[in-house]
């Protein structure tokens, strides 16, 4: 439950004939079982990392603000559940005993445990605690032992500390440590063995240092305050009496004094006393710890829950209910008019009032819509029917004109001409003239607003979202064409050159003659404003619906330069002490600005007021912690490197800061870095989700702001993996890899086995169709030739052997018989019976040399590589395309030079034919090769039939070459 206490009934029973004490006017949270608080807390304290610690008899828990958790730690157990008490030191060690003896030390999240064995008794250990020197005491009920080698001692008499019952320990700002028992009370200064005696027979009770250095002990027996320390007792703790029974004592950082009864808890300060109890929002009866935190709060253990008190930004000045909504004015001494009453307040939010005049219970009586007050010191008040002025103890009623009757003044406002304007409804402006007479003024037209300036004279607000200036006869409008849309005007506030003007919709500037509508980061709108104030430091303060905004100086100077900035704010609400809304339409202003530099505030629920020149609250400063990691609702706590399953794909991220002023204004943002391209705003949200995860390594960050909303350059990190699935390993990744590769390769042998067999069966029907030739040829021609020469033999036979016939035939016969051998050749070449009798570098030498003209120049050859045997069909290819080239060299290119290279490769088999002759055109290029010549086209159709590669380089002039590639496959025989 969450409440701002206000100052009404007492809380605790007062004596008979006394009046009871006004609630504690701070800030109050209270926390019970529903909400997950532990109950019967007999201890409290808070560790270095913000973290607040309760001890009870339920067990030992954590709080960060938001969430109370049952603390188990991770490598053992508690010695028991029965925690009687806990002590943060400023080191990080946490510190606990328990009710049935032993101790606790909690040391970087590991627990180590001391129990008989180690030294100390079977009996309750009440308090924990490091003197000047370093050493480790703890107070038992069978006396005082100290940590020695990891062992406790008996405090005997060597240190001048007697036996018996010891509750509380104290270590001044000083360093000396105090301890109170039943014997007495007992200090050990820095350096010394011996403890020296106070000067008191008893002291059972708390020991306290005091704000000013001194310490103090409560003496139960006695039920008073004894001085142990310099400074000496002073007035405030003089005047701490008639305490009754206290169940826990605090004096906190500003010297005030806190009580826990079995009624309630009562709250003492130079101001006076205040008190809560259930009736008013204590979580419970028995107050059984107190402690204040790093940031000033005051917590209070009951026997049903845990709650919190702090000074908000803003405090709750006490009115009459009649006074609340009515309107407000700040007087010259630091009060304020508020209603029918003037109202002041002291530091501590204790309030006094005087009523205006004597107040009355019938109907509209006590209504007050506006103030105004006059040169001469007169209040004026508009009401229902009338005005109200006031002059010291004087109070009149002024009637409005009989032609208007009974309606509610919206606003007042006193000129310095000693008459007073009066909006009067619908029936427009009235002026009240200093001989009292009402006259009619200006226009028609229900006037909302009105304020008034030296520099800017008259502003009027109409209904239902119209501004006019007065300047003496000159009256000047400002509606939706001059950038007014605030719609219906409900706060005016003239400060210097500025013109503000709030409203429905929000807030607006005059500038340049034109308004200019004011908006803020993250859509924030303003919207329901009805009270302005700009202070003198330039910082601008609205009262608004959705709570009270500061815009700093800066933040206006940048809106006036830029076009259409939107400005940056802070935001005040409940969590900082403001309750409700800011009130519609009346009163105006519903916050106004007192000669001591104070904010008095309206709102629908009461009246607060605020130093605005007190600064936010300061960061927490407490790390960032990752509480959990896991897949949803199964995460487990978090540890260093966390690795999970193949398969997480899910996660859930709990973490957590430990704010406990106001963890409702801290927000979070995170980032998964390697799945995150820039952070991810949470908000006020404590887990962070994530799905679709695959394997790997991740880092987590996450990041807070501070109360302000302002980021923090720090954030925490922590790394986890997921571990891979069996599809995703390396090693499973290599295996498809090379099956992969084995495939590849599997199917480039299954290719070329396949061009294989095709080239060998397209050999085989060209031998085949090579030796059907040869054999009809042979058949054929060659028998048809031979049977005519054999004619022609017996002819020529016939004749005789000097006749000049015989001799010619005889000739024509032996050429015929080389034509006969010629057949022959070519038929043995049909029949491949004379191919790979040379090898293919020799072929070539001897293809080289038969077709070089007598004036050439030989071929130079260079072969590479280990000679191989080639294909049947491949060397005849190659042989024809390769021929081809030389004899294009040979014949058209008119080279010097005629090169010729053979490399033998594992891969391939590459053969180049090169020139330095006359090149080839490069329209024969494009038309690859000459009308009506074959030899090019030859050349290509060739390398293409047996799958070659045949490039032709050539620039005309510049020389040509021939470049014909095979795989090693096609080409080589096995």
């Amino acid at each position: 439950m969450l409440a701002l206490i206000a100052c009404c009934a007492s809380p605790l029973a007062a004596p008979s004939g006394s009046v009871a004490p006004p609630a504690i006017n701070l800030h109050h949270t209270s926390w019970t079982a529903r909400d997950g608080a532990p109950a019967m807390i007999l201890s409290i304290t808070q560790s270095r990392d913000g973290w607040l610690w309760l001890g009870g008899p339920t067990g030992l828990y954590r709080f960060d603000g938001i969430q109370f958790e049952p603390f188990t730690p991770a490598n053992a157990p508690l010695l028991t559940r029965n925690v009687s008490m806990v002590n943060a030191f400023a080191d990080g060690d946490l510190w606990i005993g328990y009710r049935t003896g032993g101790a606790s030390v909690l040391r970087q999240g590991r627990l180590r445990s001391y129990g008989q064995r180690d030294g100390l008794p079977s009996r309750a250990v009440w308090q924990v605690e490091r003197d000047g020197n370093g050493r480790i005491w703890a107070a038992t009920a069978q006396g005082m032992y100290y940590l020695e080698n990891e062992r406790w001692q008996a405090a005997g008499s060597a240190w001048n500390l007697p036996g018996g019952w010891y509750k509380t320990l104290l270590r001044d700002r000083h360093g000396v440590f105090w301890a109170q028992g039943d014997a007495g009370v007992y200090s050990l200064k820095p350096g010394s063995t011996r403890f020296v005696k106070a000067p008191f027979d008893s002291g059972i009770g708390v020991l306290f240092a005091l704000p000013d250095g001194g310490a103090v002990s409560w003496d139960a027996a006695h039920a008073r305050f004894n001085a142990l320390a310099e400074p000496r007792l002073n007035a405030r703790v003089r005047q701490w009496e008639h305490l009754g029974d206290p169940t826990s004592l605090l004096i906190d950082r500003h010297g005030d004094l806190w009580v826990g009864l079995k009624e309630g808890l009562s709250y003492r300060t130079v101001h006076g006393v205040a008190a809560t109890a259930p009736p008013q929002g204590l979580s419970g009866p028995s107050v059984s710890a107190l402690f204040e935190d790093k940031e000033g709060n005051v917590w209070a253990a009951t026997a049903k829950g845990v709650d919190r008190f702090r000074r908000g930004r803003l405090t709750r000045i006490t009115v009459p209910e009649a006074a609340i909504g009515a309107a407000i004015m700040a007087d010259e001494h630091g009060g304020a008019w508020i209603g029918g009453f003037h109202v002041t307040a002291d530091p501590g939010g204790f309030t006094s009032l005087s009523p205006l005049w004597p107040p009355r219970s019938d109907g509209w009586a006590n209504l007050v819509t506006g103030f105004s007050r006059s040169s001469d010191g007169v209040l004026w008040g508009s009401s229902y029917g009338m005005l109200r002025r006031v002059q010291g103890s004087d109070s009149r009623q002024i009637a409005f004109p009989a032609a208007v009757g009974g309606v509610i003044a919206n606003a007042v406002l006193a000129e310095r001409d000693g008459s007073v304007l009066a909006a009067l409804g619908s029936h427009g402006l009235y002026r009240l003239r200093p001989n009292g007479e009402w006259e009619k003024e200006g226009d028609a037209g229900e006037v909302s607003v009105m304020a008034r300036a030296d520099a800017g004279g008259l502003w009027l607000g109409y209904y239902p979202g119209l501004l006019e200036q007065v300047a003496g006869a000159t009256r000047r409008r400002y509606g939706p064409a001059e950038g007014l849309t605030v719609g219906l005007v409900l706060a005016l506030h003239l400060h210097g050159p500025h013109v503000w003007a709030g409203g429905d919709n929000g807030l607006a500037l005059l500038d340049a003659g034109r308004f200019r509508q004011v908006g803020g980061v993250n859509g924030e709108s303003f919207d329901g404003i009805s009270g302005i104030v700009e202070l003198d430091s330039g910082d601008l303060w609205l009262n608004a619906t959705a709570g009270l905004f500061r815009i700093p100086a800066a933040e206006i100077a940048q809106f006036k330069r830029v076009p259409g900035y939107r400005v940056r704010y802070e935001r005040l609400d409940q969590v900082d002490g403001l309750e409700g809304t800011a009130p519609r339409v009346m009163p105006s202003p519903s916050m106004v600005l007192s000669s001591d530099a104070r904010l008095w505030v309206v709102r629908s629920t009461g009246v607060f007021r605020l130093n605005p020149a007190e600064p936010p609250p300061p960061a927490p400063g407490n790390p960032i912690v990752v509480k959990t990691l896991g897949a949803p609702g199964q995460a487990r706590p978090m540890q260093a490197d966390a690795r999970f399953a193949a398969g997480s794909s899910a996660m859930q991220i709990d973490y957590t800061m430990a704010s406990l002023s106001m963890p409702e204004k801290i927000r979070f943002r995170y980032r998964l870095e390697e799945v995150d391209d820039d952070w991810q705003e949470a908000g006020t949200r404590r887990s962070a989700y994530y799905s679709n995860l695959a394997s790997g390594d991740y880092h987590f960050r996450v990041g807070a702001s501070d109360y302000s909303g302002n980021w923090s350059d720090e954030s925490s990190t922590v790394r986890f993996s997921i571990a891979p699935a069996m599809t995703e390993t390396w090693w499973f990744r290599a295996l498809c890899a090379a099956l992969l590769l084995a495939a590849v390769y599997l199917g480039y042998r299954w290719q070329i086995n396949r061009m294989t067999r095709q080239l060998a069966g397209r050999l085989q029907e060209r031998v085949s169709e090579r030796e059907r030739i040869a054999r009809e040829l042979h058949d054929t021609l060659l028998q048809s030739v031979q049977s005519l020469m054999l004619h022609l033999q017996a002819a020529v036979m016939k004749l005789p052997q000097k006749d000049s016939m015989r001799v010619q035939l005889e000739t024509a016969l032996q050429q015929a018989d080389d034509v006969v051998d010629e057949g022959r050749e070519r038929i043995r070449a049909l029949r491949g019976e004379d191919i790979e009798k040379l090898s293919f570098a020799d072929a070539i030498l001897a293809t080289a040399a038969r077709l070089r003209p007598a004036d050439a120049c030989p071929v130079h050859f260079k072969m590479s590589g280990t000679a191989r045997q080639l294909e049947v069909l491949i060397y005849t290819e190659a042989m024809a395309i390769i021929t081809e080239a030389l004899a294009n060299a040979y014949a058209h290119a008119r080279a010097g030079r005629i090169e010729v290279e053979v490399h033998f490769g594992a891969r391939a088999l590459r053969c180049v034919v090169r020139d330095d002759g006359a090149g080839i055109p490069a329209e024969v290029l494009n038309h690859g090769g000459r009308d009506n010549h074959w030899g090019m086209r030859g050349m290509l159709e060739r390398a293409e039939r047996i799958n070659a590669k045949l490039n032709l380089r050539s620039f005309d002039g510049g020389g040509t070459e021939w470049q014909l590639v095979l795989p090693a496959a096609l080409a080589y025989t096995r």
